[in-house]
Formats: C-alpha cells, structure tokens, sequence
C-alpha cells in the first residue's frame, strides 16, 4: 500500500503547510465545527479534551476558550509555535508528539478529537496503531469523533487539478491523481510566488470507506462505532463527509 515517507510527512506539516493553509477560508468554520464535535462525543463541561494532530490549533483553542480542558498535540513543532503565536493567551496545552506513539498516560480523556482527514498518510496498519494509542489515552466510556473524506465521496468528486489564490500574488496549485480500487490518492501541491518562484511537495493518502475504517476502529478496541454524514449528526451518505463516534 502506499504511503507518505516520514521525511516527506514532515517536509508537508512545516512552514510549507502553513504557507498553504494559514489563511485558508474555512479557518472561520472551525471554532464552530469544533464545538458540534464536542457536542456529539458529549464531552462533559469542563472535560479533557485531545485535539491530534491539532496542526496550528484551528479547533484546540476555540474549545479551550469555550471551557474544555483542551491538549493540543501534534507532531509538527512549527505548527504548535504558529498556534502559540495565534493565541498566545489561550488556556489550551500544547504538546509536541507522533499520534502513533502519544505522550500521555492511559485514561487521561474524555474525549479524542481527529479532524480535518488526518489519517491516511501512514498506510492501514500505522493507522490502526494511532486509534489504539487513542483508545488506551481514552477513560472508559470516553468518545473518539473521526472526521474525514471517504472513498465514495472522493470517486464522486475527483477533480486532477485546481487551484486558489493566497494573496499577494501567490497560487496553490493542486495536481491529484487517484485510484479508487486501492483508495490511493497522490497531491502535489505547488506554491507559485509573485515573482514566479515554485516550490512543491507531494504525499500519498490513503482514502478509506466507511466500512475499512469502522473495521479498523474496531480493532482498535473501540465499541459502538456509528457513521455520521457531518458533525450536527446528519446521516452519512455518499455525497457527505465522514464522521465516525465511538466509545471506549
């Protein structure tokens, strides 16, 4: 199966994804999806709250302001010291760590949050790895809320190329190419400066169905595993997002 290089896992989740992203539209969506996240998992007022990865705390400082006792983590330090920078008075913890192997004890949540299609890039079994670790820093009865793209949702909306504008003269450009027998999905993201200066990087994502990625809660532990279309509780369907909850 294939799958992102660490080094290339890292050169993306640098100062090239904030370059990319740091001003991206929906950031003024995701104060508001992160509260309807915590709202389904029914995370208790004032509970303990993981956002991971939690890239430059887009979702982690809105819940901590919103009164969750809120750990960011991710294994990117560039984009924790962007979250820091952004909201340098916030109450959230943020902690530098790989989601496979999560520096936390056992039971320390109510509630692990990964948003925003934040597996994929490792292969199947790096993956199953990463919800164990989120199953054992789960207490028991605690909830995981898995929000991602799926397979039927990609093949319905493919698209090999586009682009958007950054500001200042600058372009993303996006180049795909996937394969939907193995849910393969391969980006080249290029940043096309003013003056015409280019610099790129690819990565591999690996684009589940609802039915592999229920398997592989499943086998991390989770119980009570339900697919969810968006994060107010719509149903799932072919043309929405996928969300899963489960418990511990």
């Amino acid at each position: 199966m294939d799958r992102t290089s660490q080094a290339a896992w890292d050169e993306f989740f640098s100062e090239f994804y904030l370059r990319a992203f740091a001003a991206d539209e929906r950031d003024a969506e995701a104060g508001a999806q992160a509260l309807a996240a915590a709202r389904l998992t029914g995370t208790p007022e004032g509970g303990d709250l993981l956002d991971v990865p939690c890239g430059f705390g887009r979702h982690s400082v809105p819940l901590a302001e919103a009164g969750y006792r809120v750990t960011g983590c991710d294994r990117s330090q560039a984009l924790l010291d962007e979250a820091r920078r952004r909201a340098p008075d916030s109450p959230v913890e943020l902690v530098q760590g790989d989601y496979r192997e999560l520096p936390f004890g056992d039971a320390s949540f109510d509630t692990v949050l990964n948003l925003f299609t934040s597996l994929g890039y490792q292969g199947d079994e790096e993956d199953v790895r990463a919800l164990s670790e989120f199953r054992r820093v789960l207490r028991p009865g605690g909830r995981l809320l898995v929000e991602t793209m799926h397979r039927d949702r990609m093949v319905r909306s493919f698209a090999e190329q586009d682009w958007q504008l950054l500001g200042e003269g600058r372009l993303l450009l996006e180049q795909r190419t996937f394969d939907p027998a193995s849910g393969v999905a391969q980006t080249t993201q290029t940043i096309i400066e003013g003056g015409g200066e280019r610099e790129s990087r690819t990565w591999s994502l690996r684009v589940y169905t609802a039915t592999e990625l229920l398997a592989m809660v499943d086998r991390a532990g989770f119980g009570g595993a339900r697919c969810l279309g968006d994060l107010e509780g719509g149903p799932f369907g072919t043309d929405t997002r996928l969300v899963i909850v489960a418990t511990a």
